[in-house]
């Protein structure tokens, strides 16, 4: 049967089988999932697009292979992290059975699509100058969205920004050039720890706001406090329901207690109006 191509940014997914691919609006394609004995699902805003032709272990272990660049093997150590960046800010998320060296059966994959959607910050731009602020959500919410349209927002001010983009879902460098619109006043450090990276980026890049994604750690918690200290603005998101889901993760209390961010913002999916907090409310 012929391939098809699922989506094509900076990579190509090539699955035998289906052929009704053309019917997906891509363009607002969130994520695909891809799992033995079930047709390809594709999750859009107003439900999921599902193939007729149904996988087979091969397939998406093919499909794999594909989207690691034929490096399965060598990428073991993120996959045991759960999900692997690719290409353009897209993520791919391997479910399977785990053995004492990495994954030996791959048994699903999540390809979680990334969009650029500019002016989405516009409305909370205004609220946050002068501001620290935390973007909160679960998965899929937009979190990432978000915090990549405000960095364009301050950039194109003229706000000096520095990225810790350890994972590079919010920048997207290749060859050090952003794939996607962060501003023109904007330093982006890759592929490090984004602990590391935000202390390297006030020590070196001398910014007025720093951003990361995905706070999770004591380390994580540390740096932004440091950053703080030396009157840097943050910007970061964080997985949660609440401000109080956020703040009971390890090493997040502090931040909390401390009252390093002035505004929160809740999320709970994609085109849906955010909750705003305030510090200690």
């Amino acid at each position: 049967m012929r391939p098809f191509i699922i989506f094509n940014m900076d990579w190509r997914l090539i699955v035998p089988g289906e052929t009704g691919w053309g019917d997906v609006d891509w363009a607002q394609a969130r994520e695909v999932r891809l799992r033995p004995g079930q047709g390809a699902a594709v999750t859009l805003p107003d439900g999921v697009w599902r193939g007729r032709y149904r996988l087979t272990p091969q397939d998406v272990l093919q499909a794999a292979q594909a989207l690691t660049g034929h490096a399965l093997a060598a990428r073991q150590a993120e996959l045991a992290q759960g999900f692997v960046p690719l290409p353009g800010g897209h993520r791919l998320g391997v479910c399977g059975e785990m053995g004492p060296k990495g994954f030996t059966e791959i048994t699903s994959l999540c390809v979680r699509l990334a969009h650029q959607v500019q002016g989405v910050g516009k409305d909370i731009y205004p609220q946050l100058q002068g501001r620290s602020a935390l973007i909160i959500g679960p998965p899929g919410s937009g979190k990432t969205t978000l915090l990549r349209d405000l960095i364009r927002l301050f950039s194109l001010d003229g706000t000096q920004v520095g990225i810790a983009d350890e994972r590079g879902e919010i920048a997207a460098c290749r060859n050090g050039i952003p794939q996607l619109d962060v501003g023109p006043n904007t330093d982006v450090i890759t592929g490090m720890d984004k602990a590391k990276a935000l202390l390297l980026l006030i020590r070196a890049m001398s910014p007025k706001l720093v951003a990361t994604d995905e706070l999770g750690s004591p380390e994580d918690a540390a740096a932004v406090m440091e950053a703080c200290r030396c009157g840097v603005r943050v910007l970061a998101t964080i997985h949660g329901g609440s401000v109080r889901d956020a703040m009971e993760r390890q090493g997040m209390e502090t931040l909390l207690r401390q009252g390093v961010f002035q505004k929160y913002i809740v999320l709970s999916s994609p085109g849906k109006a955010p909750r705003f907090e305030e510090a200690g409310t």
